[in-house]
C-alpha cells in the first residue's frame, strides 16, 4: 500500500493543481527525467572562490531528448538535458542531495535519483571538484572532509536562490532535505547528521602541518544545517580521526546505513542510533551505478534493493508518511533478500 504526502501552492481563488505525490515506491522504476547543471558558490573561508557544478534531476513530460554526459564521459540516456518541466502546477517537492565517493562523480547514483524523482522528489548532486574521476588531488587534504559538507550546503543554497523566472524555483522544497552519500560521500552524509568533531584528534593532525589555520577553524563544533532532516550513508563511515565515539551523541538526524558486511568501524557510531542494513555478499560498488562489477552481487539487483530501502526511508522518516509496507522494510519485518540483515537501534 502506498500512502503519500503532497505539498502544493496555488493562486488564491484558483483551483488546487494536480500535484505529484511523494510516495514510498518500493519497486525501482526506470523513468526518463529532466536534467540540467547549475553552479553552486561555496561559502567557506578555507576554500575561497570555490564554485562547484551541481547535477539536477527533475520531472518531465518529454518523451525524447539528449542524454546527459556526466563529467563529459558517462552517458545517461534516461536523464535528458534541459528537458521541459511539464505542467506541475506550482507544486513543491522535497529535495534529495547525493554526495559521490572519492574519484567518482555526481551522476553515479543516477538510477536511484531518477527513481526518487519519479516517486516525487527533486534530486541534486554536486561534483566535488578536486575529488572526481577526472580531477583529483592526492593525497586528499584534511580539510576536504569539511569542504564536501560545504559543497552539499552550497547545493541546497543554490536551489533555494534560483531566480524568480527559473521554472525550477517553485518546485524545490529545501526545508526537508535528505542527504545520501557513498564511500567518502558516506562520510559526508554522516557528518551532515551533526556529530561533534574530535578537537584533540584534529589538533594533532593539524600540528603536523596537515591543514591550514582556516581549515582547522572549519572543524570547530559540528555541521548543523536545519534544512537537512535525514541522512543515508552508503558503505562509508566518518572515521574516528574526525569524530570520537562521544561525539556521536550530538548527531540528531535520523540515519539509515546500508553497507557491506565487514564494517566493524560502524560500532563507533552506535550513539547515533542508526538503522543498519547489512548487505551480505556485497562489495563497495554494489551501492552505486559504477561500472565496476561485484561478482557476488548482481549490479541491477543491488540497485533494486538500494532503491527500495532509500524510498522507504525517504517517505516514512524524512517526510513522515504512514506506509506499513515501507515501515516493515525498515524494522526488518519484511526482508527482500536472504542476504540482507537489518540491525535496529538498541
Amino acid at each position: 500500500m502506498l500512502l503519500f504526502f503532497a505539498a502544493c501552492v496555488y493562486e488564491k481563488g484558483g483551483p488546487p493543481p494536480t500535484c505529484p505525490e511523494p510516495a514510498a515506491v518500493l519497486t525501482r522504476t526506470d523513468p526518463a527525467t529532466g536534467y540540467r547543471v547549475i553552479d553552486a558558490e561555496v561559502d567557506a573561508d578555507w576554500v575561497p572562490g570555490r564554485t562547484v557544478p551541481v547535477n539536477v534531476w527533475y520531472p518531465t513530460d518529454d518523451t525524447q531528448g539528449t542524454g546527459a554526459r556526466f563529467l563529459d564521459t558517462f552517458v545517461d540516456d534516461h536523464s535528458w538535458v534541459d528537458a521541459g518541466l511539464g505542467d506541475w502546477g506550482g507544486c513543491s517537492r522535497p529535495l534529495v542531495v547525493y554526495s559521490h565517493g572519492s574519484q567518482a562523480w555526481g551522476g553515479n547514483l543516477s538510477p536511484i535519483l531518477r527513481h526518487l524523482v519519479d516517486s516525487g522528489w527533486i534530486a541534486a548532486a554536486p561534483d566535488h571538484l578536486e575529488n572526481t574521476l577526472i580531477d583529483h588531488v592526492d593525497p586528499v587534504p584534511v580539510g576536504f572532509s569539511r569542504t564536501r559538507t560545504a559543497d552539499v550546503i552550497a547545493t541546497i543554497d543554490a536551489l533555494e536562490a534560483l531566480p524568480s523566472g527559473d521554472p525550477l524555483r517553485s518546485l524545490v522544497d529545501t526545508s526537508r532535505v535528505l542527504v545520501i552519500g557513498h564511500s567518502f560521500g558516506g562520510q559526508t552524509a554522516w557528518l551532515m547528521s551533526g556529530p561533534e568533531f574530535d578537537q584533540a584528534a584534529l589538533d594533532a593532525r593539524c600540528a603536523e602541518g596537515a591543514c591550514t589555520d582556516a581549515e582547522r577553524a572549519a572543524f570547530v563544533g559540528r555541521v548543523d544545517d536545519p534544512r537537512v532532516n535525514a541522512v543515508l550513508p552508503l558503505d562509508g563511515f566518518a572515521h574516528d580521526d574526525l569524530v570520537a565515539t562521544a561525539g556521536w551523541a550530538a548527531a540528531d538526524r535520523p540515519i539509515l546505513y546500508l553497507s557491506q558486511p565487514d564494517d566493524s568501524a560502524f560500532v563507533d557510531a552506535a550513539a547515533a542510533a542508526p538503522t543498519w542494513v547489512e548487505f551480505g555478499d556485497s562489495c563497495h560498488e554494489t551501492f552505486t551505478n559504477s561500472p565496476v562489477q561485484c561478482d557476488s552481487f548482481d549490479k541491477e539487483q543491488g540497485l533494486d534493493l538500494v532503491a527500495a530501502y532509500t524510498s522507504a526511508f525517504a517517505a516514512t522518516v524524512q517526510l513522515g508518511i504512514d506506509d506499513p509496507d515501507a515501515a516493515a522494510l525498515l524494522d526488518g519485518s519484511t526482508v527482500l533478500d536472504e542476504r540482507l540483515t537489518v540491525h535496529l537501534p538498541e
